[in-house]
């Protein structure tokens, strides 16, 4: 039986932990889409180093643009960014080629049985996924987090490495939980609300609001995107 083929839809600096989960599930890495024109950052690495590196493993996948893009058998689809670009990008593909995405998780992350995964989420590496948590479409979590019992994550969060929610929370649609900062149990996190790295979120917090530091405190409202 052949691999499943992954393509991937736009670029950010997560492509090498889709790259890495994918060779961890064992998919054949096919192609990646961009759908908008890309500069390496200052401080990024390269595309083409990232490609390089994946050449004494397997083939790396080909660069298409959006309008080189037609979809083939075999193939299994996931976002790139983890930007609230992402939404948009995720509604053109649905639109001019009707895809399903897929869902993504490393063998190292434990998510219970009595988990809701919604489609294109991803699950990073030593990460834990409660009993009862729901996770909507397109929800990305990053490497070592925790999220607890019955815990509801709306579509396009992220939750970036070493982040913890506690149990029993409600976070909306587009919220950002940096990295390594906590939730306590319980909460309500607004829709594109951001919770600064480190921080320990205590309360609730409203929506499009940025909290930060021990115990988490407002700072600033903020743009949708």
């Amino acid at each position: 039986m052949s691999a499943q083929r992954l393509v991937i839809f736009g670029l950010s600096n997560i492509l090498s932990d889709l790259f890495d989960c994918a060779l961890a599930n064992g998919l054949q890495l096919a192609k990646v889409v961009q759908h908008l024109p890309h500069e390496d950052g200052e401080r990024d690495v390269p595309l083409a180093q990232r490609l390089q590196a994946l050449s004494r493993l397997c083939q790396p996948p080909s660069l298409q643009t959006l309008d080189e893009f037609q979809p083939e058998a075999g193939e299994v689809y996931m976002l790139g960014p983890t930007t609230p670009e992402r939404a948009t990008l995720a509604e053109l593909l649905k639109q001019r080629f009707d895809l399903r995405f897929h869902t993504l998780v490393h063998p190292s992350a434990y998510v219970s049985p009595l988990a809701q995964l919604g489609e294109g989420v991803f699950i990073g590496a030593n990460s834990v996924i409660g009993p009862g948590v729901a996770l909507a479409e397109h929800v990305f979590v990053n490497r070592g987090v925790t999220v607890g019992h019955d815990t509801r994550i709306g579509p396009y969060s992220r939750l970036q490495p070493g982040s913890n929610l506690g149990g029993l929370s409600i976070l909306g649609r587009g919220v950002t939980v940096a990295i390594g900062a906590t939730l306590l149990e319980r909460l309500r996190i607004g829709d594109y609300a951001f919770i600064g790295a480190g921080a320990v979120a205590t309360s609730d917090v409203e929506a499009q609001t940025l909290v930060l530091g021990i115990p988490a405190k407002f700072k600033k409202k903020l743009d949708q995107d």
